[in-house]
């Protein structure tokens, strides 16, 4: 891949580079370091983010512009992402254990229920590829317990997906007066001559598809 506006920068080394590719494509600092190899926690996206060397490969990979190689990298990022949201699960990272639940009958008395509910490894879940599909989360004011959390739609991206791939289905359109109800085209009205010319436009169309 070569600019035509920016000189290719002197080389840095692999990870850094890397980064910087990554970064070209839109990807946030602390993921694209994890892309190119690099530890977050060390620190090394920022001291990437704002080192000269690393910008100017930014500055060169954003000039290359729409070439085919840059779209398709787009692209794969692009899929990549949605493929997480659409077939992403979060029980991997879910075990079931057994919590006692107070419950309040009528008469105010309580009683002790066990029931078995999901418990999540948030360590694991951050740790791993399905993070940035977790989209919110809802925490109690007074305990500060999580209590809910959203992630991606997932159907929204197998939407998507589906149509990145041309599998939409082909929509067929009526042709209708505004009202909806009648044909546009009475045929009725037609002459002989004319019924004849469509049978044969219709023939030809038939055999064009067979």
């Amino acid at each position: 891949m070569e600019s035509v506006g920016i000189p290719t920068p002197r080389d840095i080394a692999a990870k850094p580079k890397a980064y910087a590719f990554e970064r070209s494509l839109g990807i946030p600092p602390a993921e694209a370091c994890r892309r190119a190899g690099g530890k977050v926690e060390n620190g090394q996206a920022t001291k990437w983010e704002r080192a000269p060397s690393v910008q100017r490969w930014i500055s060169y990979y954003r000039s290359l512009g729409q070439t085919e190689e840059m779209l398709a990298e787009k692209r794969a990022r692009i899929e990549e992402r949605l493929a997480l949201a659409a077939f992403g699960n979060i029980f991997d990272f879910t075990e079931m254990v057994e919590r006692v639940v107070t419950v309040v009958r009528e008469g105010g008395t309580r009683e002790e229920i066990r029931a078995k509910s999901p418990l999540i490894d948030w360590d694991a879940v951050k740790a791993s590829p399905l993070a940035p599909i977790i989209s919110s989360f809802k925490f109690d004011k007074d305990s500060g317990e999580l209590t809910n959390f959203e992630r991606d739609d997932a159907l929204a991206a197998l939407g998507q997906l589906r149509d990145m791939h041309g599998f939409k289905a082909v929509q067929k359109t009526a042709l209708t007066d505004p009202s909806g109800k009648r044909s546009m085209f009475d045929l009725s009205k037609l002459t002989d001559e004319q019924l004849a010319t469509l049978e044969g436009i219709a023939a030809a169309a038939g055999a064009a598809v067979a």
